[in-house]
């Protein structure tokens, strides 16, 4: 394989580059509160819970159909004042949850499996029963009645069926719970994640003060640095120093493979299976997550001839190291997958904070 100078440079570069893992891993749970307590709803591997979690936000419910799901909450943030149990949201009520907890609810967050609205999924939308469950979501936020919840998903959610199920929602929203509401994409390599990675982030305030303080986080990285914006983080720089740490278990791929693989360039694409391989000098394109038959759809690693295991996955997503994730390596890649990146909904939950106290 022949590989550029400029690129040389670059991955001699990254090795010695620590500031993204050192940022990463010092990212630690504040030991006092902000008095703001959370419950969420299809918590998968936990991003949306880290980072309202790393915002100050004190986690007082969290839940997902798949117990495992839970077990990653569990063993990373459970405690004896947060209830973590796996249940089907169509059968969980908001006034369980406060029996449970014995606390009120001032935030709910959830995103409802996406599936159904993919442009890379079944495009089912509501008629799929999973599209039915954000049905599920806006009744069990009218239960909860908290301060604000968050609904997040896929930007093609919106423009399905030219745009007629995103208003179904939206309506369904302000019809259930009556709050004041706000829409926003943002990009989670805006904000110090070494990935591309759109999401549709919907909030909703029961108080209309509280409404109108709060504002969208502004970007803190990009490729303009005129506008003071730091560069954006690359995936060398996440995927250095990954040895001897949980969730890094090499796949392993036959010869034929790893030769083909050998002549994809970084940020070219294999012609047989469609698979990209990271450019390191950028950030990556979104992690993506299969089929429960199938697994996730991993990345080529930059400079190895072999997918990117979960915890390099996870390091794109912005996930420290000290997050463990359960299962077995199939069912972590969907987790890590599946997740909105914590620093992304760190700095969401740091806006809707100010805008409540």
């Amino acid at each position: 394989m022949v590989w550029s100078e400029s690129l040389n440079k670059a991955l001699r570069k990254s090795e010695t580059e620590s500031e993204y893992l050192n940022f990463l891993n010092t990212q630690r749970l504040p030991t006092k509160g902000l008095g703001l307590h959370y419950a969420s709803v299809f918590c998968g591997g936990g991003g949306l819970d880290l980072g309202f979690s790393l915002a100050g936000m004190s986690p007082a419910f969290s839940s997902d159909l798949v117990s495992y799901y839970c077990d990653t909450l569990f063993q990373n943030l459970g405690g004896k004042h947060h209830v973590v149990e796996p249940h089907d949201i169509s059968k969980l009520s908001g006034s369980y949850v406060e029996d449970v907890t014995a606390k009120k609810i001032d935030v709910v967050i959830g995103g409802p499996p996406c599936q159904s609205f993919s442009i890379l999924g079944s495009r089912g939308s509501t008629g799929d029963p999973r599209g039915q469950l954000v049905f599920d979501y806006a009744r069990f936020i009218r239960e909860l009645s908290p301060q604000v919840f968050l609904f997040e998903n896929v930007p093609g959610i919106m423009t399905l069926n030219k745009g007629e199920d995103w208003q179904l929602l939206v309506d369904c929203f302000k019809e259930e719970t009556g709050f004041h509401l706000k829409v926003c994409k943002l990009n989670a390599a805006d904000f110090g994640v070494p990935q591309f990675r759109q999401r549709v982030l919907l909030v909703g305030f029961k108080d209309k003060v509280a409404a109108d303080k709060f504002s969208w986080p502004k970007p803190t990285h990009g490729q303009d640095q005129s506008k003071g914006l730091r560069p954006y983080r690359t995936s060398g720089e996440a995927l250095q120093q990954v040895d001897g740490v949980a969730n890094h278990v090499l796949r392993k791929h036959s010869q034929r493979v790893m030769d083909r693989y050998s002549l994809v360039q970084p940020g070219g694409r294999d012609r047989k299976d469609h698979t990209d391989r990271i450019h390191p000098e950028r950030p990556s394109g979104t992690v993506l997550v299969g089929s429960g038959a199938g697994g996730g759809r991993p990345f080529i690693h930059p400079t190895e001839h072999r997918h990117i295991t979960v915890r390099e996955a996870a390091r794109l997503q912005s996930f420290p190291d000290w997050w463990v994730f359960s299962g077995g390596p199939t069912a972590a890649y969907r987790q890590v997958g599946n997740a909105v990146p914590p620093l992304m909904a760190k700095a969401v939950a740091q806006e809707i904070s100010k805008a409540l106290l």
